[in-house]
């Protein structure tokens, strides 16, 4: 019976069937023999059940057995720990009589391919890095995924897409830098689907005059204010409106507007002077002294008035309000 050792723990393999499905959800016809845990690294030994597979070339089914050997897989990390694959793949005979491939090695679906040590997955994950940061970034990044990888290999993933037989309605051309201030390109992209079309190697009229004419159909060029690429455009695609892409005009607008408030500086230092004059504090009014009012009858029967009121709200009757303050000079 295959035993597993994971901190002093053993497990049969009922217990590695379950480990199978949580590790290696993809793999079909798998059987984990061995799973050991050394120094932060998960080994996990496996074989393959499948008795009879097909030729890749003639696709005939055959169960003669050659011979087996060992493949070292990169798997997806467990709990932040690398994860290593010890494989047992086995050779089979190809017994058709016209297939030129005598001898074939089985593979595991949604584990192994063919040359390579990394599974389809893993490859999803360098790529998508890849993408994202690049060679070096990328590397020190699927160092901390617990999945690494060399900067060349990230980069090797990356493929070109397929160029189109014909221009986007809405082409945008702009230059690249595949060294800044040193080596220039140009980007072509549809506008309307923000995706990247084609890289040219230079950026110079004839590059981008030879590319529209292999690909006809723009009918609107979006570009930058690079005189070479409209003089391209004027050539192999006279009938392409042109216009200024968003970033440029933007540009465009904030040049102007610098242009002229340079040239009215000195109108507008007067103006900011003239505001900050007007926004500056000015100093207190003084207190004016109390107007005393000549005593008549009107004058304190209203003042008697206001005290009963104001005793009344604060919870007094009328008679204990004190005649003091009935005769009391209001402020």
């Amino acid at each position: 019976m295959a035993i597993t050792v994971l901190g002093g723990n053993v497990l049969v393999m009922r217990d590695l069937s379950l480990l199978t499905k949580a590790l290696l959800p993809e793999a079909a016809g798998l059987v984990l023999d061995r799973f050991t845990e050394v120094d932060g690294l998960v080994v996990v030994e496996a074989h393959c059940v499948v008795g009879e597979l097909a030729c890749p070339d003639c696709a005939v089914v055959s169960g003669r057995v050659h011979s087996r050997y060992g493949r070292r897989l990169v798997e997806f990390p467990s709990g932040g720990r690398r994860v290593l694959v010890k494989l047992t793949v086995r050779r089979f005979f190809c017994d058709a009589v016209a297939c030129p491939r005598r001898t074939f090695v089985e593979q595991v679906e949604g584990l192994t391919t063919r040359y390579a040590r990394a599974g389809p997955g893993v490859k999803t994950w360098w790529r998508a890095v890849a993408l994202a940061l690049g060679g070096r970034p990328g590397t020190r990044l699927c160092r901390v995924l617990a999945v690494p990888s060399g900067r060349e290999r990230l980069l090797a993933l990356l493929h070109a897409p397929p160029v189109p037989d014909r221009s986007p309605r809405v082409l945008g051309v702009d230059d690249f830098a595949f060294r800044r201030s040193r080596t220039y390109g140009t980007i072509l992209l549809d506008v309307e689907s923000s995706t990247v079309i084609d890289v040219l190697p230079y950026r110079t009229t004839e590059t981008l005059a030879a590319w529209l004419r292999a690909h006809p159909g723009a009918e609107i060029v979006c570009r930058d204010r690079d005189s070479g690429y409209s003089r391209a455009v004027r050539e192999a695609a006279p009938g392409a409106v042109e216009m200024a892409d968003r970033w440029h005009l933007l540009q465009n607008l904030a040049s102007a507007v610098g242009k002229t408030c340079h040239q009215h500086r000195s109108c507008l230092r007067k103006h900011a002077e003239g505001e900050a004059e007007r926004l500056r504090p000015q100093p207190p009014l003084p207190e004016l002294p109390p107007i005393e009012r000549p005593r008549t009858q009107t004058i304190e029967r209203t003042r008697q008035q206001h005290a009963v009121r104001r005793g009344r709200r604060a919870g007094q009757r009328q008679s204990a309000v004190p005649a003091a303050a009935c005769s009391a000079p209001m402020r």
